[in-house]
């Protein structure tokens, strides 16, 4: 209950990283969730193991990308509660869109439809909360954090389109 408390707080922007337990395990088991929340969400479109890998090469390249900013500020020692907590961010994201997702039109007309406008916010709020977690963890400014999180998203969202462009089953 406590962790739950702790994400909902990093959500909420009320604390940052270091409100997490630093022990390696952390961001193990909330991988493991992120990949198993992404396969179960995506599953009626793309399919359980789709979605499952999908969530598992976003889940990689977070961790290369937390790693790789970290080391560039001169704080690796900081990488199990920044990854950890940029994971458990997008797993409460996750689970939060997901009856958004359910009630998203199938088809896109001229008008937004409530989903939309939900959706589009959760995915801003949740960009907002991870650049307060980076913009913590690498001691910038909560633009630079925020701008950090947009390149990785938008990075991570087009490799991940491309990769699996053609893995929709017919």
């Amino acid at each position: 209950m406590l962790l739950l408390r702790q994400l909902l707080g990093l959500c909420l922007l009320r604390v940052g990283p270091e409100a997490l337990p630093g022990h390696w395990r952390l961001p193990l088991w909330l991988a493991l969730a992120y990949i198993l929340s992404g396969g179960l969400m995506f599953m009626q479109d793309d399919g359980l193991a789709v979605g499952m890998a999908q969530a598992a090469m976003d889940a990689t390249l977070l961790a290369g990308f937390v790693w790789v900013t970290l080391k560039m500020r001169a704080h690796p020692e900081r990488f199990i509660q920044t990854y950890a907590a940029l994971l458990g961010i997008s797993l409460v994201f996750t689970l939060v869109s997901w009856p958004i997702f359910e009630a998203l039109p199938d088809e896109f007309g001229n008008e937004w439809s409530w989903a939309q406008i939900a959706l589009l916010g959760v995915v801003l709020w949740s960009l907002v909360a991870q650049g307060q977690v980076l913009r913590r963890a690498l001691d910038v400014g909560a633009g630079v954090g925020l701008l950090l999180v947009f390149v990785y998203f938008m990075f991570s969202s087009l490799l991940i389109a491309a990769v699996f462009s053609g893995s929709a089953p017919a």
